[in-house]
């Protein structure tokens, strides 16, 4: 009786997690309901008992507001588990395998092609090549080093592709749920190790494929809660079923993932603005207080200060009279002249009451960026 509500507790959270949890790849109708549902109750809860303003309200990240959902989902589970009788167990049971299944097919097939085409661990931008190792934080350190590394990114995407892949086909789902395991108590470690903040969905991602696996790894448990051999996916009635919702969820979740991937966007690292400004400028007016001057792909102009090394960044954008328009952290909005000189890669800026003069750095050159492998050191 008891590892029978056990496992419904799991099953119930595990599905509560899957529909309220926001993936922001799949379109934004699961912050829609989830807003709508817990936004209100999350927001006092976080106000309330911790102090703090509920700014995370896309419950993403390990952020106060999604700590808040998971301890709700949590109550939520026990008392749905209650509620679910014992002959409605098995088929419960089966069907939360199937959804969490997919699910975990679907995230490691996404962050898979996303690390094969460098999108989750982009080639670090300027900025941070030029910030010094000791100020950088250790996420963002790791996140940058990734970057580095094509080939890392080619095989580690591969085994998570392949794991999702895997996944797919009842055959060989076992593997692709060691496989799963593996690749995701490796990403547990690192987000623990490196502070990287998504270490609740990983660590839950985890205890999802323990879950899934305990059928075909551990029988002893199986034999003690005494849950049935058979599994739905084996009954004549469900395989009409079967074929077309596995591929009609997995086609419409693999449109919405290779949609990036061919629009205008494709080119992540090579995309540019009309005056083609991406990357690094070194700053040669010996009167300004700036040392470089940083373009990011996303369009933030980030200044370096030459005493301090401190950084201020702003998002810009380009007018149609060719001046750039910039806005800082308090959304306030300034207009300056910008021209560049395409021969020697020059550019004229104005801002804070004085002209800036800075060049174009050959960042591309610097060593972390250079695909080198050696077999041997001499």
């Amino acid at each position: 009786m008891f590892f029978r509500k056990v496992t419904i507790f799991f099953c119930v959270f595990f599905l509560q997690f899957i529909l309220f949890f926001p993936l922001s790849f799949l379109n934004d109708f699961q912050l829609k309901i989830t807003d709508f549902i817990f936004g209100d109750i999350t927001g006092f809860i976080v106000e309330f008992f911790f102090n703090k303003k509920n700014s995370r309200i896309d419950y993403s990240s390990d952020s106060y507001s999604m700590l808040v959902l998971i301890i709700i989902l949590l109550l939520t589970s026990i008392i749905f588990s209650f509620l679910i009788k014992k002959k409605w167990t098995k088929h419960f049971l089966l069907i939360t395998e199937y959804v969490c299944v997919i699910y975990i097919s679907v995230i490691l097939i996404k962050y898979g092609i996303d690390k094969i085409f460098k999108a989750q661990f982009p080639e670090p931008e300027p900025n941070i090549l030029f910030t010094r190792f000791g100020n950088l934080d250790k996420d963002i350190l790791f996140w940058s080093t990734i970057g580095t590394s094509k080939i890392y990114n080619i095989i580690i995407g591969s085994i998570e592709l392949f794991s999702g892949v895997l996944l797919l086909f009842k055959r060989s789902r076992f593997l692709g749920l060691l496989l799963a395991i593996i690749s995701l108590a490796q990403i547990l470690i690192i987000n623990i190790s490196f502070d990287i903040s998504v270490k609740f969905f990983s660590l839950i991602l985890l205890f999802m494929s323990l879950f899934l696996v305990r059928k075909s790894g551990w029988e002893l448990i199986l034999k003690i809660i005494n849950l049935p051999k058979k599994t739905f996916f084996d009954q004549n009635s469900f395989l009409p079923y079967k074929t077309f919702l596995k591929m009609l969820i997995i086609g419409i979740v693999l449109v919405k993932i290779g949609m990036p991937y061919f629009n205008n966007d494709f080119d992540a690292e090579n995309k540019g603005n009309s005056f083609n400004l991406t990357g690094a400028y070194q700053v040669t007016s010996s009167e300004s207080p700036y040392q470089y001057l940083f373009f990011h792909k996303d369009q933030y102009l980030i200044f370096m200060e030459k005493s301090s090394e401190k950084m201020i960044s702003f998002h810009y954008d380009i007018s149609f009279d060719s001046q750039i328009i910039l806005q800082d952290e308090q959304h306030r909005i300034s207009k300056h002249l910008l021209m560049k000189n395409e021969k020697d890669s020059t550019i004229i800026f104005s801002f804070n009451h004085q002209m800036i003069h800075a060049k174009a750095i050959q960042y591309k050159k610097m060593n972390a960026l250079q695909d080198r492998f050696h077999f041997l050191v001499d």
